[in-house]
């Protein structure tokens, strides 16, 4: 079963920084995740989403310049076409590199489809990223089947080659400790990370959903949850709850032998929680 523990028993959150200097050699990758923008200025639960994406931006990209990004779904918040082209129109003031979407339980895959978000699998030096497909339009929880698991395998480099693999996904591979959110993580996750496993060249999974940032490992696959770019999830609530933690995104420095360094980096934005408007 995936390890997502520390010694103390619990999900590993702690932040911290990049190496620089083990930086300079490496892919550097930006995963953002739950961004939950509107097609609209209206706010999500007193947060202006859209504000924190762009501070978000603003402060990874003055850091690093990254080779790849990663968008682990719930891009959306209101799944329209607008959304999605809007979307793009932000990252792409920043980034006109390789990106690779995949679809959380928030987004409809109709919409970011005609928006022509990035979605297939990309080859960026001695990685390859592959996306994996968690959702189902308008369901909260994931649904992988045996063959999405046989087709992510099949993307994967072949056994033996000189090329690593990162896939990246929306809800869970493991419980993040907060029962209301654990109940719609990948249901057969052993099954999946165990195929890949298989594979060797699998070296790290990312995912969001979460709304926090989460760290372990299942057979020497890497496993990272990621920090929304806008409001976060209280960490080991039982039941829905918003937490103090500042928006913030992941840096995976991937490196040519299979090694990941990863960290999350935090914003400080000013908003003020309310949750008379969740819609």
């Amino acid at each position: 079963m995936p390890d997502a523990r520390g010694s103390s028993g619990r999900p590993r959150r702690g932040d911290r920084k990049l190496s620089g200097d083990r930086a300079g050699a490496a892919l550097k990758v930006l995963q953002i995740t739950d961004l939950h923008l509107r097609d609209d200025a209206r706010p999500l639960i007193g947060v202006n989403t859209e504000a924190t994406l762009i501070e978000v931006l603003d402060q990874a990209f003055a850091s690093f310049t990254p080779d790849v990004v990663l968008a682990t779904g719930d891009i959306a918040h209101d799944a329209t076409l607008p959304t999605y082209l809007r979307f793009l129109q932000i990252i792409e003031q920043y980034h006109h590199g390789p990106k690779l979407c995949v679809p959380g339980n928030h987004d409809l895959i109709g919409p970011m489809i005609a928006a022509r978000l990035p979605i297939d699998p990309l080859r960026v030096g001695n990685w390859v990223f592959v996306g994996l497909d968690s959702h189902v339009d308008d369901e909260v929880g994931s649904q992988v089947s045996d063959r999405d698991i046989a087709e992510l395998v099949a993307a994967c480099p072949p056994i033996g080659e000189k090329r690593h693999t990162l896939v990246a996904t929306h809800h869970p591979p493991l419980e993040v400790n907060c029962p209301w959110l654990d109940k719609d993580r990948i249901q057969n996750a052993s099954d999946l990370l165990e195929s890949l496993a298989r594979q060797t060249t699998v070296k790290g999974l990312v995912f969001g959903h979460a709304h926090q940032a989460v760290e372990g490992q299942s057979n020497g696959i890497g496993l990272f949850g990621t920090p929304s770019t806008c409001f976060q999830f209280e960490p080991e609530s039982e039941r829905f709850a918003i937490g103090d933690e500042q928006p913030g995104y992941r840096w995976l420095h991937l490196y040519d032998d299979g090694r990941i360094d990863s960290a999350v980096e935090r914003v400080a934005c000013s908003f003020e929680i309310d949750l008379t408007q969740r819609d």
